[in-house]
């Protein structure tokens, strides 16, 4: 599944995601967790945005994308593709309790991704409907769409299957030829083409925005009368994320779990991680530029043999910190007196990094786990 499926998938979560938070579909997630899977974080720039690869790093916000991408390739897989086993914590027994469940989550992925995919090669054409009318159509308020009379669009009959704004599934019913977009308005009637417009001189002033007069008159108009078929994309993927509830997503986002895990708990934008890292140490004093970061590095520097923690100051604390955020392999919400809920990330030799579960506070630097490494001061 690559291309056109990788973006289908991603919208169909969204669609998904979003008819959660305003209760038209039970995923069994609480709302407040679907609008936390949409939520975009308008501070990074992603065009910039160095892990791009969810099975590493810490998801980029939307965080429903990374879910979308860790579900295509499960589909495509025909199996469940969550983070990678790791030793750095997991116990024998928790790896084959782990097993267990990814082997119940992949027998859903195959039964209910086959279903996802025999439906995506039924589809004929796929067309873009702006707001308000897509979802109008979605609604079943809308039931006629018109286009200019060109291209592939002379090609769409009865019985084709149409796939709007790459989520909605719905099958033609019938085609009409009109000489121009107020003959298929009058005709059509105008609350089925375009509900709430009032007039038709304002229906035909919104098709202007789209085809010119002279492309109308040359080619003419279609009204393509559509109905809601019973299958849809987003029934299958709903069954999915229903059967794979909190923690399957948590997984799928990378995030591992051990005793105390937060069991609805999101990783914080990586806006709020930075943002926390890189306020100031010493607030109160003027002159003082160490960020809180640079503060807490400085206390790992003579604790690692290998020298993983360099001695330097904001900079390199800032290099540190995007290195462990784009190449950690391990995630976690979990419960660690005296903070509560937070935040954690490591790389694959155990260095890592904690925070509040919000992001809004760095905890501060993560030596590997070690035996009696509090009573060594954590020198390896």
């Amino acid at each position: 599944m690559e291309g056109k499926a990788e973006e289908v998938i991603e919208q169909v979560v969204k669609l998904t995601l979003t008819d959660a938070t305003l209760g038209a579909v039970d995923l069994a997630l609480s709302p407040s967790f679907c609008s936390h899977l949409l939520e975009p974080d308008h501070l990074i720039d992603h065009a910039h945005d160095t892990a791009s690869d969810f099975t590493q790093g810490v998801p980029a916000y939307p965080l429903y994308k990374s879910l979308a991408s860790a579900l295509c390739k499960s589909i495509s897989c025909g199996a469940f593709c969550g983070p990678e086993k790791t030793t750095l914590i997991d116990t024998e027994e928790s790896l084959y309790h782990k097993q267990q469940e990814e082997e119940e989550w992949s027998k859903l992925i195959k039964e209910k991704g086959f279903d996802l995919v025999q439906v995506l090669k039924m589809l004929n054409f796929d067309l873009h409907v702006q707001e308000p009318f897509f979802s109008q159509l979605k609604d079943g308020l809308k039931t006629v769409e018109g286009r200019c009379a060109v291209g592939d669009y002379k090609r769409i009959s009865p019985g084709a299957l149409i796939l709007f704004n790459k989520c909605l599934v719905l099958q033609v019913q019938d085609v009409q030829k009109y000489a121009s977009f107020s003959e298929m308005l009058e005709a059509e009637s105008i609350e089925k083409v375009l509900p709430g417009v009032k007039t038709i001189k304002e229906g035909v002033q919104i098709y202007r925005n789209f085809y010119p007069e002279e492309m109308e008159r040359l080619n003419g108009v279609l009204s393509i009368r559509v109905t809601k078929p019973t299958f849809q994309l987003s029934d299958a993927m709903a069954s999915i994320i229903r059967g794979l509830s909190y923690k399957g997503v948590q997984q799928l986002l990378g995030i591992v779990h051990t005793e105390g895990t937060s069991l609805m708990a999101l990783p914080p934008p990586r806006s709020s991680i930075l943002s926390s890292f890189l306020s100031p140490h010493n607030a109160n004093v003027k002159s003082s530029t160490l960020t809180v970061g640079a503060r807490s590095l400085a206390k790992h520097v003579h604790r690692s043999s290998l020298r993983f923690w360099d001695s330097a100051k904001n900079l390199l604390a800032l290099d540190v910190i995007r290195k462990l955020l784009a190449n950690c392999c391990w995630l976690n919400l979990h419960i660690v007196p005296p903070h509560g809920v937070v935040f954690e990330i490591r790389v694959a030799d155990g260095y890592g990094a904690r925070w509040s579960e919000d992001g809004t506070k760095f905890i501060g630097f993560l030596e590997p786990y070690m035996e009696n490494g509090h009573s060594k001061g954590w020198k390896h």
